[in-house]
């Protein structure tokens, strides 16, 4: 992973955990949207590197990627629900902290692999893909759990001024 990149992919991550930790809103686009764009970036990534691809290497992104998604799961049902003036409210617990350094374990872990078995690029330049990818487990299990519980969300701010005028 070129020095950008490692920047891009640390920001990224640092950002959406201190929004995390911090407490939120539920709802809105970005929830949905930032892992897309992180997606996006990813496959532009992985276009761009054109790293070779392997069966080992293959076999390794496809085991990241679905222990990514577990690990999204746990973090979606990690946050604490609640709702703030009288809106679906989350925030970090330790369960998500621990569910994170998991996360990033497993990304590690797989570049190391990656590094082993010659797939060391396609591993490398995958971290947005399987990063987005997380995210959006994640967004959608606590979507899920929301509307479970039947916790109102707060409309984005375009919405509500949509619907105020």
């Amino acid at each position: 992973m070129d020095v950008t990149s490692l920047v891009i992919t640390v920001a990224i991550v640092g950002l959406v955990l201190y929004k995390q930790f911090r407490g939120q809103f539920v709802g809105g686009r970005r929830d949905v949207t930032l892992p897309f764009v992180v997606i996006g970036i990813g496959v532009l990534t992985l276009a761009q590197a054109r790293p070779e691809v392997t069966a080992a290497g293959v076999a390794l992104l496809a085991a990241e990627l679905v222990l990514a998604a577990g690990l999204g799961v746990l973090r979606g049902y990690a946050f604490r629900l609640g709702t703030r003036d009288g809106w679906a409210y989350r925030s970090g617990s330790a369960a998500l902290l621990v569910a994170w350094v998991l996360t990033i374990g497993v990304r590690v872990g797989a570049g190391v692999l990656g590094g082993a078995v010659g797939a060391g690029l396609l591993l490398s330049t995958s971290s947005a893909l399987v990063f987005g990818g997380s995210l959006l487990v994640q967004s959608l299990v606590l979507r899920r759990r929301v509307a479970a519980a039947g916790l109102p969300v707060r409309p984005d701010e375009a919405r509500r001024a949509r619907a105020a005028a």
